[in-house]
C-alpha cells in the first residue's frame, strides 16, 4: 500500500500539466532570465551566425543519472515558442534516467547553430547535476536499506530546492514522492494540533467528508501516548460512513527504541493491521540501519534533497564538421 500512497510517481512526468509547469519553470525561465534582455553577447560577438556544431555533454562523476526526461522536453519536445531566442536543436540521448554513470561518459550530443548550443548550456547542465545529485544521494540511501534487508520506503519531505523536480529526482534514485503539494494529501501536523489545543480525536475527526480526494491521510506525532491515540483513532475512522483514505501515522524524532516500543503496544491493542508508519526526524547515514529493523513502513527524509551534492557535467564542442 505505500508504494500507492506515497510513492506518486506517476504524475511525475511531464505529460502531466501541473508537473510540466515545474519543468518550464527550471529551464525555459531560466534560459529567459539567462539571456534577458540582450542576449548570450558574448557568443553572439564572436562567432559567426551559420556555425553548426555539436556539443557533448560527459558525466564528471560517477552516480545515478536524472533529468534525462526533463532535459528532452526541454531541448527537443516542447512547443519552439517556448524560446523564441532559440533555432531548432538536434539532440541525441546516450543514457536514460536511472542509469549508473561513469566520469567521462557520454550523456548526450545537442547539434546546433553555435550560439545555440552554448546559450541552452548552462540551463541543461544546472538541470542534470541537481536531479543526478539527489537521484545519486537518493540511491546511496536506498542501498542502506537494502543491505539491512528492509523493503521501507524511502520518502523526501517537502523540504527542496526544486520543488517537485526534486521529487522526481528522488523516484529516479529508487525513493518515493510523499506529498507532491498541500492538495494533494492530508498531513496533519504540530501546528495543526496546537491550534485545536492539541487534541489528536478533534482534529482526525474533522477530516470526515471533508478530505474524501486525498490520496492519504497523514496525523504526526511526538510521543507513544498520542501514537496509541492516533491508531485508535483512525482504525475507528476508517469503519464505513468515516474516512475513505488510507491512513497513516508518522512517528517525529522517534528513536529506534522508541517506534518498537509503541509500536509493540499499538500491535497489542489490534491496531496495526490496517494504518502505515512513517518515521522522520533525526534519521541519517549512521542510524539508518536500526530504524530500517523496526519494523515501519516508510522513512521521509529532507537530507536526500537538501544535502545532496551537485553530480559533475560538462559540455565539449565535438569534432567540427569540415
Amino acid at each position: 500500500m505505500k508504494n500507492l500512497t506515497h510513492n506518486a510517481k506517476d504524475f511525475l512526468s511531464v505529460s502531466k500539466p501541473d508537473y510540466k509547469q515545474w519543468v518550464f519553470r527550471y529551464t525555459f525561465l531560466e534560459l529567459d532570465k539567462d539571456l534577458s534582455p540582450n542576449g548570450d553577447i558574448t557568443s553572439d560577438a564572436v562567432l559567426p551566425e551559420d556555425v553548426i556544431i555539436p556539443g557533448v555533454i560527459y558525466a564528471q562523476e560517477d552516480g545515478v543519472l536524472a533529468g534525462i526526461e526533463e532535459l528532452k522536453y526541454f531541448l527537443v519536445d516542447s512547443d519552439p515558442r517556448f524560446k523564441p531566442k532559440v533555432s531548432e536543436l538536434q539532440v541525441a540521448f546516450f543514457k536514460k534516467d536511472g542509469d549508473y554513470i561513469k566520469a567521462g561518459e557520454k550523456i548526450c550530443e545537442i547539434i546546433g547553430k553555435a550560439q545555440d548550443v552554448l546559450a541552452v548550456e548552462r540551463v541543461s547542465l544546472n538541470l542534470l547535476m541537481r536531479m543526478s545529485g539527489v537521484a545519486t544521494k537518493t540511491a546511496e540511501f536506498v542501498s542502506l536499506l537494502d543491505k539491512a534487508g528492509s523493503d521501507i520506503l524511502l520518502t523526501p519531505t517537502r523540504k527542496t530546492l526544486w520543488g517537485l523536480l526534486d521529487k522526481k529526482a528522488v523516484v529516479v534514485g529508487g525513493g518515493g514522492t510523499h506529498r507532491l503539494n498541500l492538495s494533494d494529501a492530508v498531513l496533519i501536523k504540530d501546528n495543526h494540533l496546537k491550534i485545536l489545543g492539541g487534541s489528536v480525536s478533534k482534529a482526525l475527526k474533522g477530516l470526515v467528508g471533508k478530505a474524501s480526494g486525498a490520496r492519504f491521510i497523514e496525523i504526526e506525532v511526538e510521543n507513544k501516548e498520542d501514537a496509541v491515540k492516533a491508531a485508535e483513532d483512525l482504525n475507528s475512522l476508517l469503519s464505513p460512513g468515516g474516512i475513505t483514505s488510507p491512513a497513516c501515522i508518522m512517528l517525529d524524532n522517534f528513536t529506534p527504541e522508541m517506534i518498537d516500543e509503541t509500536l509493540g503496544l499499538i500491535k497489542e491493542k489490534g491496531l496495526f493491521d490496517n494504518i502505515l508508519f512513517e518515521a522522520s526526524g533525526g534519521i541519517n547515514k549512521e542510524n539508518l540501519a536500526k530504524y530500517a529493523k523496526t519494523g515501519i513502513d516508510i522513512i521521509s527524509m529532507s537530507e536526500i534533497t537538501m544535502n545532496a551534492k551537485p553530480l559533475s557535467f560538462h559540455l565539449e564542442i565535438g569534432e567540427m564538421p569540415r
